[in-house]
């Protein structure tokens, strides 16, 4: 039986899938065919006349069975000029107005020097100069100008047939997935996927689902561009699309909007793939049997296969192979990622990194999961299985090689060894804990800043914070093992639970506690704060210790309860975070001055840096920041 959660889970499906436009366009369509209507007009086409199958003809056009050429009612044959006609071809009307397909290039509506082979074409549309047009639908206000080919099939499903592995190559369990999958949706799914009553109604809606996706036609849809273009074959294009310069579209999904256009351009391949929203798959990029999420990215000759690319990722020149990847997503420079699954995102693959051990001559059917955030850095090389997901926001330093392993310490530093330990194998690393907020939590906040101001994703909602509720019972579970370790002077994972294939000194683990207990306070004690805000008290109201009662139904402050472990003092415990506060506020601006200061010292201060700490715009942030919620403590205390 399936819980609540996941039949919430399954209802949303279901709504995203109703509201398909794919699907709502196949059944336009399909009920258009029943009325025996035009398909893109929506209305009954009539035949020719006997004067505009002359006037057709005097204007270059030919066909060898004319009846079979039919026109919507008010069609002009002024702007039809040129082409052939093959089978049964329906066109709409043509005023010859001024369309615009590319910056600066217009031409008018109508249809000139193609060839057309049963299909139709809608409203002021403009085809021009295409080798072939069969099997197709244009709708209205679209452009096809200059492309070899655009057809369709016996039956296409329009990339809809999808199934993913889930984070292994060599898997015979897949992921099925629909054209308006999101990112946050998929990693729902991947917290259930090993539930087989949710599976089997799961497969159940994608069962549906293909099953209306399937037609014969290629469809480019209304306002859609394609031009300069290759191959375009059984596929749908969507609403206001653009195609430029695209190599091969073949069995594909396009989803775009007005607000959102998609773009396939400049020597682009997409195979069996599905491209969302905003998305744009560019210069020469290689898509084959993967799902390109909303405003995601892939461009440079990279190659993405059998992979989902999640919201406001950017995949540059890189390959990504077997892999589901949340947002936020980066690799911009030559590096590998095989078999990773990888659902919060938010992380960055290095020039160089190759994230998989799918190529030493073992059965490709091992794999690693990612926590949000990691950082893999220039030229590190990580060997499978690895288990990264208890350890977000943890980075791997440039040319660090990692053995198989499970690490549970987040924001932490993979690094080569500073010394030598005694019987401990040379291939561990060191592991720092907690690094990344101690010394660079400039780096933290500039991320969630930059994420913020580069959400394009309108169809999902992404939660973009580095200090969740989830990271923070990561980084207390830490804490835990941590405190519990006896005193010496090096640990290992015989030690420490966790610890992976490292090794940590007694100084790392005392730092790393500091670190650790330091923002779960923070973390209670703004929990008290928003009580108190929510509840609209101050700190010497009567009953206002009743703020701080438990909530069931407010997990965030669940946590912050249990970490507050009985206190009520409230006075002190904001006074307390506004010195925690600014102790932030300071250490974000000493991160970037200690960049700012190795910059110097290397050149001679001859290159100063761009912009110094002080006028920094995510150091400026920070103290932004510290002084509007000192100002809302002062309120609070009042």
């Amino acid at each position: 039986m399936t819980s609540n959660n996941s039949h919430h889970l399954l209802e949303s499906i279901r709504m995203a899938m109703e509201q398909s436009e794919l699907l709502n366009t196949l059944a336009t369509i399909n009920e258009w065919a029943e009325e025996q209507v035009s398909l893109v007009l929506g209305s009954a086409p009539r035949p020719l006349s006997a004067d505009e199958i002359e006037q057709l003809t005097s204007q270059g056009n030919r066909s060898d069975n004319w009846p079979m050429v039919q026109v919507s009612p008010d069609f002009t044959a002024d702007h039809v000029c040129g082409n052939r006609f093959i089978g049964r071809v329906v066109l709409g009307h043509f005023t010859g107005s001024q369309a615009e397909f590319d910056v600066g290039t217009v031409l008018p509506t109508g249809v000139s020097n193609s060839t057309l082979k049963d299909c139709e074409i809608g409203d002021e549309a403009l085809i021009h100069q295409v080798g072939l047009i069969s099997g197709t639908l244009v709708g209205p206000h679209a452009t096809i100008v200059a492309t070899s080919s655009v057809t369709g099939n016996d039956e296409t499903l329009y990339g809809c047939d999808l199934a993913l592995p889930p984070g292994i190559e060599a898997c015979r369990q897949r992921l099925g997935v629909f054209a308006e999958l999101t990112t946050s949706t998929l990693a729902e799914l991947l917290e259930w996927f090993d539930d087989e009553d949710f599976r089997v109604d799961y497969e159940s809606l994608l069962e549906q689902y293909v099953i209306e996706a399937t037609g014969r036609w290629t469809i480019v849809d209304e306002a859609a561009v394609i031009h300069d273009a290759g191959r375009v074959a059984g596929s749908y294009i969507g609403r206001a699309t653009e195609v430029r310069g695209a190599t091969v579209i073949e069995n594909s999904c396009v989803v775009s909007d007005e607000q959102q256009p998609t773009a396939i351009t400049d020597g682009a391949c997409l195979y069996g793939s599905i491209v969302q929203w905003g998305g744009r798959v560019a210069t020469h990029a290689v898509v084959r049997d993967s799902v390109i999420g909303e405003q995601a990215t892939v461009e440079h000759g990279a190659s993405v296969s059998e992979s989902y690319v999640g919201a406001n990722s950017h995949v540059s020149r890189g390959e990504v192979t077997a892999s589901l990847l949340g947002p936020f997503v980066s690799l911009h420079h030559q590096s590998l990622l095989i078999a990773t699954t990888w659902p919060a995102g938010r992380g960055n693959i290095g020039s160089g990194a190759q994230v998989g051990s799918n190529h030493t001559g073992r059965a490709a059917d091992q794999s690693i999961r990612c926590g949000e955030g990691l950082f893999f850095g220039l030229g590190c090389q990580v060997k499978f299985p690895a288990d990264f997901t208890a350890s977000p926001h943890t980075v791997l330093a440039a040319g660090v090689t990692t053995l198989p392993q499970r690490l549970e310490f987040p924001f932490s530093l993979i690094n080569t060894p500073t010394l030598s330990v005694d019987g401990l194998s040379p291939a561990f690393n060191q592991l720092t804990p907690g690094w990344v907020l101690r010394q660079s939590l400039y780096q933290v906040c500039r991320n969630d800043e930059k994420h913020r101001q580069r959400d394009r994703a309108r169809h999902d909602v992404l939660e973009i914070d580095s200090l969740s509720p989830t990271t923070i019972q990561l980084m207390r579970d830490a804490l835990g093992r941590l405190e519990a370790a006896p005193p010496q002077d090096v640990y290992t994972a015989d030690d420490i639970d966790g610890l992976g294939k490292n090794f940590m000194t007694r100084s790392d683990l005392e730092e790393g506690v500091e670190t650790y207990r330091g923002h779960i306070t923070r973390f209670a004690f703004r929990g008290v704060k928003q009580r108190l805000e929510t509840a609209g008290v101050v700190a010497s109201s009567p009953g206002t210790v009743d703020c701080l009662d438990p909530d069931p139904g407010d997990p965030a402050w669940t946590l912050a309860s249990q970490i507050l472990d009985g206190r009520t003092d409230i006075p002190e415990i904001l006074e307390e975070l506004r010195t925690i506060e600014r102790a932030m506020a300071v250490n974000i601006e000493a991160s970037k001055q200690r960049d700012d200061q190795r910059t110097s010292q290397i050149f001679g201060g001859a290159i100063p840096a761009r912009t110094p700490a002080e006028d920094d715009a995510i150091v400026k942030l920070g103290w932004t920041a510290f002084e509007q919620i000192s100002a809302e403590i002062d309120s609070l205390l009042e």
